[in-house]
């Protein structure tokens, strides 16, 4: 996968003209995660989406190429946590529209957000920016990861992924849990505190009727504040490899078929599935 930031300007335009090109912009969000995790988690799970993903595309005929990723976005669940940076969701949906319009004055025409945030304000605004560059003809736009308006299991959390994990309560399992902790341990295992995990007793909460209940904030949803929601102490580096490629697989799926309605083409004139 090119790194679009790691081009120069001659080669950043002949990839625009490239009918073949879809770019990846990743989203994540500096937020808490427990006092195990880093704040860089959701960053860096998009980054590593984008990764599983692109070898899917380019088998298919796409030439895949990450963008810069957008690490802050809108963490209202997590806004009175430290070290957490939440933007506005009118800025986050902004920040989008125009990178993703300066991108296309170049001749970029397909993309593909990636997103690992799953804060519903994050969502929203995902979705206004997705409702905003749809007023301009020729873009071919796609959700890969956390998506606003799923309403059945997604691919992030689909039975198949859940089959993967440890714990014993997977359906549970959501912020700084088993799964993210595993994604850490897989990717740079140096920044997660092992030894706090596996102290931390299991939190069991059912976050998506918290916040179908209006929970705005992580401390309505557990007044202890402990700040994860799972069992990260049963967390393990394979788990998160063999999640990730599964999502990997999955997403890239869903991807194509979003794609496929605008059928990019590549030089040779032929379709580039």
């Amino acid at each position: 996968m090119l790194k679009l930031a790691e081009r120069t300007f001659r080669e950043a335009a002949r990839l625009a003209r490239d009918r073949r090109s879809v770019v990846l912009l990743p989203l994540g969000a500096i937020e808490q995660h427990g006092p195990h995790l880093p704040l860089l988690v959701d960053w860096r799970g998009a980054e590593e989406l984008a990764r599983r993903i692109a070898p899917h595309l380019s088998r298919a005929g796409y030439r895949p190429i990450l963008a810069p990723a957008v690490p802050y976005g809108v963490s209202t669940l997590a806004v009175n946590w430290g070290g957490t940076v939440s933007l506005s969701a009118p800025t986050l949906t902004r920040v989008i529209v125009e990178i993703v319009e300066a991108l296309a004055h170049h001749g970029f025409r397909n993309f593909v957000f990636v997103n690992y945030q799953a804060d519903p304000d994050h969502l929203k605004a995902m979705a206004a920016a997705r409702r905003a560059l749809r007023r301009r003809r020729g873009l071919g736009l796609a959700f890969a990861g956390f998506a606003p308006g799923v309403k059945t299991p997604s691919a992030m959390l689909n039975d198949r992924v859940l089959g993967l994990m440890r714990s014993r309560r997977p359906e549970r399992e959501w912020h700084s849990g088993e799964l993210e902790t595993s994604l850490m341990l897989a990717r740079q295992p140096g920044l997660v505190r092992r030894a706090v995990a596996r102290r931390l007793r299991p939190v069991w909460v059912d976050v998506r009727e918290g916040l179908r209940r209006g929970a705005r904030r992580f401390e309505q949803l557990d007044r202890g504040r402990r700040g994860y929601f799972g069992s990260p102490a049963v967390a393990r580096a394979a788990t998160g490899n063999k999640v990730m490629a599964l999502r990997g697989r999955l997403i890239a799926h869903e991807v194509l078929e979003t794609l496929s309605a605008g059928r990019p083409r590549g030089r040779s004139g032929r379709s580039a599935r």
